[in-house]
């Protein structure tokens, strides 16, 4: 196993409930104002078209997004393109309302997840396969946590620019295509070249903006290393749901060498029906340092 790789990583307590959870291949998801961190989604987030005297940065930022930095204000292709990405914004404040969240630790041997979360190493954690549960229903997308000492701010007008551009390069790549096969083979591959480089650009942007609007916490947070599951829904509440994910979503289940026999023997035995098979390892206090070991 890569040591440097992040894992998914659900840390359960030792309680009715999280072997309920396993058995029936769920995982909780809640609204964001369910979590106990005050500043969750305390991100500032603008939106508009913006003005080049009285929002400079904004106005650069967006120039830069669609490639043209330096282009004045006035110029009639810049105010008709910006006019038409006004209508693209997305609803950021609506769409983080309509998420549902699950969150994940990435390290297996984090001492402070363990006592926070499994109980003092009496509860279990389970190791997932992430593109199993990420692709168990459509929709979904998994983001590292950021910790940052500000809230950030983040721009719907760029990122209406950035989705644009990257829509538009995707398209000039199989126009190209298609015009190299229509042609016999011509050597048009460095188009096709500057168009990727284009389109991963702006899809940087997007991915960046998009970072900073669901996934971003207070680095008092960062020993969580935390990773999030973010589910879209339709709803208009806050009610939980409870995402499916498939058996062979389980990659290894790893239980707490303080977990009470009784306890290990309900979950030996769900874990014989359900995931025969998937290795099971141990967590354990070693003997002369302040470290978890996992065997």
């Amino acid at each position: 196993m890569d040591l440097n790789k992040k894992e998914l990583l659900k840390f359960c307590s030792p309680s009715d409930y999280s072997i309920s959870n396993l058995e029936n291949g769920t995982i909780f998801c809640q609204h964001f104002s369910a979590y106990n961190d005050p500043f969750e989604f305390w991100t500032n987030i603008h939106d508009g078209v913006p003005d080049a005297a009285e929002e400079p940065e904004r106005f650069s930022a967006a120039l830069a997004a669609w490639g043209m930095t330096g282009t004045p204000p006035d110029d009639e292709d810049l105010i008709e393109y910006f006019n038409e990405c006004h209508n693209y914004q997305p609803s950021f404040k609506e769409m983080r309302d309509s998420a549902r969240i699950a969150c994940f630790g990435s390290q297996r041997d984090n001492l402070l997840m363990w006592s926070h979360y499994a109980d003092g190493l009496r509860g279990f954690c389970i190791v997932f396969d992430e593109d199993a549960v990420v692709k168990s229903e459509e929709g979904a997308f998994l983001l590292d946590v950021e910790y940052l000492d500000a809230p950030p701010v983040v721009d719907s007008f760029v990122y209406a620019i950035a989705k644009d551009q990257e829509w538009y390069h995707e398209v000039a790549i199989q126009e190209t295509e298609a015009l190299i096969k229509h042609l016999g083979g011509a050597d048009k591959n460095y188009w096709i070249a500057d168009f990727e480089k284009a389109g991963a650009e702006a899809f940087a942007k997007m991915r960046e903006i998009w970072q900073h609007v669901f996934a971003v916490k207070p680095s008092e947070w960062s020993y969580e290393q935390e990773r999030r599951l973010l589910v879209p829904t339709s709803f208009s509440d806050k009610k939980p749901i409870m995402r499916p994910f498939p058996t062979d979503a389980v990659k290894e289940i790893i239980l707490g060498e303080r977990m009470s026999e009784g306890y290990r023997d309900k979950l030996l035995r769900v874990l014989d029906k359900r995931y025969p098979g998937v290795p099971i390892r141990k967590a354990y206090r070693a003997k002369n340092y302040y470290t978890i070991n996992v065997c």
